[in-house]
């Protein structure tokens, strides 16, 4: 069973790095950015400690809701961004 799933932005990165990891990780791609400030609105709540307000991107609602379930499978997440 896997136990840990590493998130980088690129496919071609996460098929390189699968090459070097054992059977204990899985590697998958976000294709880039998923979530961002908010276009028409403030970014931050300031009145809870400027708390970030992010959106998911529009169109990348699939990526989000495929890194939910293989999230779901697993002990830890590491997240590697460029």
């Amino acid at each position: 069973m896997v136990k840990s799933l590493i998130v980088v932005e690129s496919p071609a990165k996460a098929a390189t790095i699968k090459k070097y990891l054992g059977d204990n990780f899985s590697v998958t791609a976000c294709y880039g950015h998923i979530k961002d400030l908010p276009k028409n609105r403030l970014g931050v709540d300031v009145e809870i400690s400027f708390l970030p307000r992010l959106e998911v991107i529009k169109g990348k609602q699939k990526v989000v809701n495929q890194l939910k379930v293989l999230g779901k499978k697993v002990d830890q997440i590491f997240l590697a961004p460029d």
